[in-house]
């Protein structure tokens, strides 16, 4: 299997550009609280928008996580943020340690191991 992969990074390009889109998604969705939360706090009938901005933050949160928790890694296929039930949002994927920006960089003299392995059967 690892013969069919391909190793020139920019041909990961389209995969990490799905990856990098769901990561600024799930940023923007956790930087976009306090503001929505401050404006509603400030309008008249405050516990009504409170209550709608939570609810709606909530479901799109939950709903960014889920979605990057699925994001496969272009190398090895794998989920790129999730090692089983554990979702880390770290910049390199937890399977192959591919970098998120691996096809915008200079090409990495050795490939750094990743340090979550497989359990052996």
């Amino acid at each position: 299997m690892d013969e069919n992969r391909p190793t020139d990074p920019s041909a990961y390009r389209p995969g990490l550009n799905k990856v990098r889109k769901r990561r600024w998604f799930l940023w923007l969705i956790i930087l976009v609280y306090l503001p929505s939360m401050k404006f509603a706090l400030d309008s008249p009938d405050y516990k009504t928008w409170v209550t709608i901005v939570f609810v709606t933050w909530i479901v799109l949160l939950v709903t960014a996580v889920a979605f990057a928790c699925v994001v496969r890694c272009p190398r090895c296929g794998e989920c790129f943020h999730t090692h089983g039930p554990t979702f880390l949002p770290f910049r390199r994927c937890l399977h192959c340690a591919l970098h998120v920006n691996a096809d915008k960089r200079a090409p990495e003299a050795e490939s750094p191991e990743t340090r979550i392995t497989k359990k052996k059967s």
